[in-house]
């Protein structure tokens, strides 16, 4: 409750402040009248009114909800808050780079004659302003109809020295995050991944976490499309954050326990192995490798149920391991320079499902808060890949952070070498 009432308030400040700017700059054009009238009282009271109570109703709701339709219901809202809200902050931003701009001492300069009709400072920023607004709609808009299903295959090349032979060439195809409730009942842009994941022709197949939002009925309905994930050598998963149920305040614990246990039962079902903290070995020829699958594992508030001791052990003397962790942040905590792990993949941050990928130049929110947030790391001959997630949570859309599909081929080789591709 008191992060609650913490967010409220800066909601209200901002949302205030915004608006505040706002009508200062409005009510010096001409009077109140007819449509400026109706427009202020909608734009500067109804709209903080309905989106502060929004924001307070949906986090008292929340917590004691059993289904993810509330959950869906808040993505909408969001979406809606951020259309309104972050065009009136854009304009707000150029008008005081204006404001700042207009204070600075400036050189006189010779008057010119001019062919076009003066324009005051006032309107030309209110114009840029207006114009450079209307970027975040469009952006959002794409992210919210085509964005969030625009997958993307991503394929990295991985060579060890230790790798072996037997398995040379060896492809995997990483998922991670399906958040399946988000997508309501709409079954097709998952039909469509999994085309993809199965045109790959993979090996094998692992799931980095994240199922769902929360609830075990969140997977009904999924056997006929997961269950079609093609993979000779097996697919394998973990559990992330969210599954767990721990989301929610459950009236019993045996209701939470029972809806865990529908979450667990829901990846035999679509033909997947779950690792609990728990290693397998993958034999061929003589030679193999191990996969080794922990419980979730993060820094405050993230669950930290992971045992990666109780995983290693059972890994043995195993010369090349690979390590599935759901959290990025568990790879610097626990594992890089500690645990011989020479590939841990991972999910769980989604590249805040926003930023700017081009070329080797990436940005994203993310950065901000994780120290490895997405693509490829590596420290000394130990790697880790953060997959940026199939599904979405919270605002349903995607803005230059398409959903991803993860190919990894790996080689024996006679040097530790990455080449990411496409």
């Amino acid at each position: 409750m008191r992060y609650h009432l913490i967010f409220l308030w800066v909601l209200v400040l901002l949302v205030g402040g915004i608006d505040w700017l706002l009508w200062r700059f409005w009510k010096k054009g001409e009077p109140l009248q007819g449509f400026r009238k109706w427009f202020a009282v909608t734009g500067f009271i109804i709209f903080p009114i309905v989106f502060l109570a929004g924001f307070f109703a949906f986090g008292l709701l929340i917590r004691d909800v059993e289904s993810y339709h509330v959950y869906n219901a808040f993505g909408i809202f969001l979406t809606v808050f951020l259309l309104i809200y972050l065009p009136k902050f854009v304009f707000i931003l150029v008008q005081g780079i204006g404001r700042v701009q207009k204070v600075l001492p400036r050189r006189p300069t010779p008057q010119r004659k001019r062919h076009y009709p003066p324009i005051s400072r006032a309107r030309f920023l209110s114009q840029v302003g207006i114009i450079m607004a209307t970027a975040p709609v469009v952006g959002l808009l794409f992210g919210v109809f085509k964005g969030r299903f625009a997958f993307y295959t991503r394929h990295v090349n991985l060579s060890f020295p230790n790798f072996p032979g037997a398995f040379d060439g060896l492809r995997i195809v990483q998922i991670s995050d399906l958040h399946l409730g988000s997508f309501g009942t709409n079954r097709e842009p998952l039909r469509e991944a999994v085309q993809l994941i199965n045109d790959e022709k993979p090996d094998m197949v692992f799931f980095t976490g994240d199922l769902v939002n929360n609830f075990a009925g969140e997977t009904r309905g999924w056997e006929d499309i997961l269950g079609k994930i093609n993979a000779p050598l097996g697919k394998y998963a973990i559990l992330g954050n969210h599954d767990y149920g721990d989301y929610s305040s459950w009236p019993t614990e045996q209701r939470k326990a029972a809806n865990f246990k529908g979450i667990v039962s829901a990846f035999r079902r679509f033909g997947f192995q779950l690792l609990r903290n728990e290693s397998v070995t993958i034999e061929k020829d003589g030679q193999h490798f191990v996969i080794s699958g922990v419980e979730n594992w993060g820094h405050p508030p993230f669950p930290q149920y992971g045992d990666l001791e109780k995983a290693w052990s059972e890994a043995g003397n195993v010369p090349f391991k690979i390590l599935l962790s759901h959290d990025p942040d568990h790879w610097d905590a626990e594992v890089v320079g500690k645990k011989d792990y020479d590939l841990t993949m991972a999910g769980h941050t989604h590249g805040m499902q926003f930023g700017v990928e081009v070329g080797k130049f990436n940005w994203s929110p993310a950065k901000y808060r994780f120290k490895r947030w997405a693509g490829l790391y590596r420290e000394g001959n130990q790697f880790l890949y953060v997959n940026r997630g199939l599904g979405y949570l919270g605002m349903p859309a995607r803005v230059g952070m398409p959903p991803e599909i993860t190919v990894f081929e790996l080689h024996r080789g006679g040097q530790f070498t990455a080449d990411k591709q496409k």
